[in-house]
């Protein structure tokens, strides 16, 4: 230690001890102030700045009887603290380490042994400066994050505003058929995406995609969907133009695949997507590796929808087929994210499609009984997005 910086504190009561310590203090060089008890000590500490401290714990006397407080200021004030210990219990020594001395002396000692200890703070004491310098570091570093994490958050939370106001905002319910969507997103911003509108007050048209991975690069390929189906909805009304939706959603899929491949953003998607002719009570649909696949719920039980397809934005020369079925009188149509199969029993994924098959098949046909059924509303800290779709027809609606 440097000679300005030879500063003790001793805490004693009893001069028949203290005494020959001071003496030993003395000739080794250190400046030297002795008081009888810790609150003398602390009254001490501002004025005399001290950088070690010994404290007599007297016999009978336990560490633990040392207020945590006065330790806590012996700490932030970077004293280096020695306990002076008689006859003490291996707990006792224990103690005094978890309270914070740099090490302990017992009595009896000899002049050596003071002056061995002494050197030892005097390391410890380039250590602890060493250890305040990169605390400082970390603790500018630490806010330095802090901040970003902020500012991440106020851009995630902006971004699932955006995000929501994309999405529908209430159910679509037109000529008996009644449409609506639950999404639980993983993150702030999700990578599962609906969508659903009127043409021509005749054709019911909806979409259903899951963009590979999930958080803001996901969502962005959100919003580019979003931009892409109501650009070719706006197209067919300004033009009048009735006749390709008698065949939609045919070419659909394929020009979709080629705005994400012309974007070169690695990304995929997975993507169901529907036209319900209201007039014909007709459904025309087409799948992008939708897993699970949909399902059909009417009075004759519940079944999966069959077709298959390839996931769009991976390749090229892609097609998909689109399939025609006519719809009954009363129906359910669930669609889910492949989310959901986290949630739901099985040790396979056929197992968990058939309790997902079997909740649908005994759910009330409506949207709240479905998602009841599938516990939507349990679902917290998900994994991975979760959303579903529900299409139910009831001719007393409309």
């Amino acid at each position: 230690m440097v000679e300005e910086n030879k500063r003790v504190l001793v805490i004693s009561r009893d001069s028949s001890r203290y005494s020959s310590w001071l003496e030993l203090l003395q000739v080794a060089g250190w400046q030297i102030c002795r008081v009888n008890t810790r609150d003398e000590a602390l009254e001490h500490i501002p004025q005399f700045l001290p950088v070690l401290m010994f404290i007599d714990v007297e016999a009978g006397e336990h560490i633990d009887n040392i207020e945590e407080h006065f330790a806590q200021r012996c700490r932030d004030s970077g004293l280096a603290v020695i306990p002076i210990l008689t006859n003490p219990t291996v707990k006792d020594v224990a103690d005094s380490y978890r309270r914070g001395a740099v090490d302990v002396l017992i009595e009896p000692f000899d002049s050596d042994e003071m002056l061995d200890v002494i050197t030892r703070v005097g390391s410890f004491k380039d250590l602890y400066r060493e250890n305040m310098d990169y605390r400082a570091q970390l603790e500018h570093a630490n806010q330095d994050l802090k901040d970003s994490l902020n500012t991440l958050k106020m851009d995630q939370q902006a971004g699932r505003e955006v995000q929501l106001n994309i999405l529908p905002r209430e159910p679509l319910i037109h000529a008996g058929y009644e449409i609506e969507h639950k999404i639980v997103p993983s993150l702030y911003l999700s990578g599962d995406f609906v969508g659903y509108s009127v043409l021509f007050d005749r054709f019911i048209i909806f979409w259903f995609a899951d963009v590979s991975g999930h958080g803001a690069s996901s969502a962005f390929v959100t919003v580019m969907l979003s931009f892409l189906m109501r650009q070719i909805s706006r197209r067919h009304i300004y033009e009048d133009d009735v006749e390709p939706l008698l065949h939609a959603p045919q070419g659909l899929l394929e020009h979709i695949n080629r705005q994400i491949l012309a974007m070169n953003i690695d990304k995929h998607l997975t993507m169901f997507a529907g036209s319900i002719d209201t007039q014909r009570d007709v459904l025309r649909y087409v799948t992008g590796a939708q897993l699970p696949m949909p399902i059909m719920v009417a009075e004759t039980g519940a079944e999966f929808l069959t077709g298959k397809g390839k996931p769009i934005g991976l390749y090229e020369d892609a097609n998909w087929a689109v399939e025609e079925i006519a719809l009954p009188k009363n129906f359910s149509l669930v669609i889910a994210s492949d989310g959901l199969l986290d949630y739901l029993e099985g040790d396979s994924i056929a197992a968990k499609e058939q309790v997902f098959l079997e909740a649908c098949e005994h759910a009330e046909m409506t949207h709240n009984g479905i998602c009841a059924a599938l516990k939507i509303g349990s679902i917290s800290d998900a994994p991975d997005d979760v959303s579903v779709l529900t299409i139910v027809r009831n001719p007393g609606r409309g």
